[in-house]
């Protein structure tokens, strides 16, 4: 009985996989994320983006969205887009790094005027970043 599930289950799978690779919907499949011939895989250091085909290795990006974003905009060969998520991204890690580095200052100083010019710094970037996130975003679900 053991046998016939886990055959099902492979069947079940390998229909799905070949009815997601019409669309460019992004599943997940063992420890990285497909959108059709395209890889997401997590490193350390960020995200790796990989061409299924020919086995290379297509972009870097610091976040998973990103990631998404770049993937769905190769399998649709949008290179404009392309430019623009990877633009948006490398802005996306300046501004949360920033964030981080403001938080950390104004957690640790104990001058009460670098704390005030931080925290507005701090908002700032903070705001900045939510709307990177929201400009990926739109480039993920349109």
């Amino acid at each position: 009985m053991k046998l016939n599930n886990q055959k099902l289950r492979n069947d079940l799978d390998a229909i799905m996989e070949k009815g997601l690779n019409r669309v460019h919907m992004p599943y997940a499949k063992g420890k990285s994320v497909r959108i059709r011939n395209t890889v997401i895989r997590e490193t350390k250091q960020g995200f790796l983006v990989f061409d299924v085909k020919t086995h290379k290795r297509i972009g870097e990006f610091f976040s998973k969205r990103g990631a998404i974003a770049y993937a769905k905009a190769r399998e649709k060969s949008n290179n404009v887009a392309c430019i623009d998520i990877a633009n948006l991204d490398n802005m996306l890690c300046k501004h949360y790094m920033d964030s981080l580095f403001f938080k950390n200052t104004i957690e640790k100083t104990t001058d009460s005027v670098r704390r005030e010019a931080t925290e507005i710094r701090f908002e700032i970037s903070k705001d900045k970043t939510y709307d990177l996130i929201a400009q990926i975003d739109r480039y993920i679900f349109d």
